[in-house]
């Protein structure tokens, strides 16, 4: 859509429902987390299966979300928020009123629904309501509510446990939902354009299970051993149909993910960037209570609040960040930002068993704002990279890969941690505390890549920069 016909939309409205819809969607997300240890009780499952809870959402989002591009040719806007909000809604309910676990954990994939639709939805209304100057701070916006939810989730849901009980978590997002959609039903505009579009069923399928199977053989590795069939199997034959899945979006016309786009050298490499960004963020948030918890003796409440102002201090920075891009580029500030974040891991690394928790705590800072200065900004560099027909695709993709990266990071991550836990010969502590220093010390590699191909990013206002 022009620029003269985007100036024409009431632009707060619109971005007003897509971001409250976004941030219920990211909070709903990590709404039960707190609540784990309650509904372990109460339906009698294990740390294991409870996990599923957050598994089930991350996976049903994975697969919705390369459906993205098809959706938002198909659909108008004001069609799709509705439609996941409607989604959302009815996943409340179903929570609120589950009888066992299985119809808790359908309740998660029916949200989940929307949240795949959502997610990458609202990058593309942002990018079609704000000018080209202004993506930066679009950006930076989304990324400041997108940071808020997951930190703000389980301290709230744990003040309501504590006061009613964790179903009460569903009666509030309930009516927080039911507002919004309402808003949306009155006050959501179309803001983009739709075109010919065709859904391969069969990619879905592919793509969805490949996933899946990757996921699930990953996760096995902690239980069981790297050469056990139900790693091996699932991985082998999760790769293969990805490899399918690749192939067949290559040869049809019109692919349900355009990956044709990894031709555009920008683009290719902000998805990189962007991966190894994700596989760090959910790892650190992971990691470090666990830490604080089994190594430096703190309690449960400290070891959480130990992130709470380098959370803070992110939702800022994804603002901030979003002027600096729309002032300098997206390649300077990435160098800065994973150079900090290369600097808390090496930090992190080598903090010792008496080390104060509150270096900790400035570490993480220090982590999350390298972060702040990276992730936006990268996704604005690789949908500037692309042609304005593109971006729904592009779009698609970089929230597969951000989910993606998240999941991949965390199951290699703790991994370590738990194999080097339980093959050490060593004190529970002791164990746990090289298991995560090795943790850091691979997640400090990583963040070097990522400053070494920081300085490759060539960005170009006039063309693409696709490989020849």
């Amino acid at each position: 859509m022009g620029k003269e016909q985007s100036s024409k939309i009431p632009h707060k409205g619109v971005i007003a429902i897509v971001l409250a819809s976004t941030f219920l969607f990211t909070f709903s997300q990590f709404l039960l987390i707190t609540a784990y240890p309650t509904i372990m009780e109460e339906f009698n499952v294990n740390a294991t299966q409870v996990q599923w809870l957050t598994t089930a959402f991350l996976l049903t989002t994975i697969v919705f979300i390369p459906m993205t591009g098809y959706l938002s040719n198909t659909f108008s806007s004001r069609t799709l928020v509705i439609f996941s909000l409607i989604f959302l809604v009815i996943g409340t309910v179903i929570g609120t009123i589950a009888p066992d676990f299985i119809t808790l954990i359908l309740s998660r994939i029916v949200m989940a629904v929307g949240a795949g639709i959502m997610l990458p939805l609202v990058q593309i209304i942002l990018l079609a309501v704000f000018p080209y100057e202004k993506r930066g701070f679009a950006m930076g916006l989304l990324g400041a509510v997108v940071n808020v939810a997951p930190a703000s989730a389980p301290s709230v849901s744990g003040i309501v446990i504590d006061l009613l009980d964790w179903r009460a978590l569903h009666w509030i997002l309930l009516l927080l939902v039911l507002i919004v959609f309402i808003l949306a039903c009155f006050f959501m505009k179309n803001v983009t354009e739709q075109q010919s579009s065709k859904l391969d069923m069969l990619s879905i399928f592919l793509s969805g299970t490949g996933f899946t199977s990757i996921i699930l053989g990953l996760s096995n590795i902690s239980v069981v051993d790297f050469m056990h069939w139900s790693v091996i199997v699932p991985i082998i034959f999760g790769a293969l149909t990805l490899t399918l899945f690749i192939r067949r979006q290559l040869h049809l016309e019109l692919p349900v993910l355009n990956l044709r786009l990894f031709k555009v050298n920008t683009f290719l490499l902000s998805m990189i960037l962007i991966f190894i960004n994700m596989m760090l963020l959910l790892s650190a948030e992971t990691i470090l209570p666990m830490y604080a918890q089994d190594v430096l003796g703190t309690s449960a409440f400290l070891s959480g609040f130990l992130l709470v102002p380098g959370t803070i201090l992110l939702s800022i920075m994804t603002i901030i960040s979003g002027n600096l891009y729309d002032k300098y580029g997206g390649r300077r500030i990435s160098i800065i930002g994973f150079s900090l974040i290369l600097l808390s891991t090496i930090l992190l690394s080598t903090t010792s068993m008496e080390a104060s928790p509150y270096f900790i705590m400035g570490y993480f800072c220090i982590f999350m704002l390298g972060f702040g200065l990276t992730l936006m900004p990268l996704v604005t560099v690789s949908v500037n990279a692309l042609e304005t027909s593109d971006i729904s695709h592009g779009s698609a993709i970089v929230n597969t890969v951000r989910q993606f990266g998240m999941s991949l990071g965390v199951i290699v991550l703790t991994t370590i941690i738990s194999l080097t836990t339980s093959r050490m010969d060593a004190s529970y502590e002791v164990a746990t505390y090289w298991g995560t220093t090795f943790a850091f010390i691979v997640m400090s590699v990583l963040s070097f890549i990522a400053v070494c191909l920081s300085f490759l990013i060539r960005e170009s206002k006039t063309q693409n920069q696709v490989i020849r």
